[in-house]
């Protein structure tokens, strides 16, 4: 007696699967209420609108208050009298230097401990857990020591590499989670195949890490753009300033225009906003893909 034949699906390597699912795809899948029974279910779904709303509240906030007095004539204001694009290109020259610095240093750092596994491998990894531990105020004095003995007050590079040491323990131990999640069978046929370490890392591993890069690139951009202390603290050339330093022009021991503040905020926080959007669905499949093996 013959069976009902399976519905197959083939792939070519021309084509590969699209991310979307059709509506059948989707009715088979468990969503995260599912499996609750309908009291929880919606005290669950009230709690994550309360959750909302609390996030969501000092946000409505910062753009009421920015349209206080002149209205939106304070977002012009603040492009206006400041060097605001002098600053936007100070700070897109530190973020992307810091970002590329730190995945690149964090997956071969990754890929090393997780993978190639020298001696001591254990032993940096506790060194980067503690890395973690450090509040970042804790080592302004002796990053300060190290960049004016290196020379490198007043340049880009006195807030590129402090910013990379701080983000680096984060880079590495997300990337080596995520690489340990992938099936050591890939590196063993890469190896048969005759394919070097550095062959292996280029070639194979970095395209199957896009999820977990994106991931350290937003957390890695996101605090590079935002860092208000070093800057101040390394860089005395006005013309070298960042983005964060633009609030402090409405602001004086007298006097504080907190509408032309808050909408300064506003505009410093758009480019992290339009590179989540831009990276939304690599970040959140980086967030969940190392859960499971």
């Amino acid at each position: 007696m013959r069976g009902t034949p399976r519905p197959s699906r083939s792939w070519s390597s021309s084509s590969p699967p699209s991310s979307r699912r059709s509506k059948s795809d989707w009715q088979g899948t468990p969503d995260m209420f599912s499996h609750q029974s309908l009291p929880a279910r919606i005290v669950s779904q009230i709690l994550l609108l309360i959750a909302v709303g609390v996030l969501a509240l000092p946000l409505g906030m910062i753009l009421f208050v920015s349209m206080q007095g002149e209205g939106p004539v304070n977002y012009l204001r603040v492009l206006e009298g400041t060097p605001f694009v002098r600053f936007f290109v100070n700070s897109v020259i530190v973020s992307v230097s810091t970002v590329v610095l730190v995945t690149l240093t964090a997956t071969m750092a990754a890929f090393a401990t997780s993978v190639l596994r020298p001696r001591g491998a254990g032993i940096a990894q506790l060194l980067l857990i503690a890395g973690l531990a450090l509040p970042a105020i804790a080592l302004v004095v002796p990053l300060f020591y190290a960049v004016q003995s290196l020379g490198l007050l007043n340049t880009y590079w006195a807030v590129i590499i402090p910013l990379a040491a701080i983000s680096l323990p984060f880079g590495v131990l997300v990337a080596s989670n995520y690489i340990r999640s992938l099936p050591v069978e890939v590196y063993e046929a890469a190896k048969v195949d005759g394919a070097s370490d550095w062959q292996y890392f280029w070639r194979v591993l970095l395209p199957m890490c896009r999820p977990i890069l994106a991931v350290v690139v937003i957390f890695t951009f996101l605090s590079a753009w935002n860092e208000y202390l070093l800057p101040l603290i390394f860089i005395q050339n006005t013309d070298m300033q960042v983005l964060t330093q633009v609030p402090t022009y409405f602001q004086s021991q007298r006097l504080v225009d907190t509408p032309k503040i808050f909408a300064a905020n506003v505009l410093i926080s758009l480019p992290v906003v339009v590179l989540y959007i831009a990276l939304q669905r690599t970040f959140q499949r980086g967030l969940s893909a190392g859960a499971i093996k």
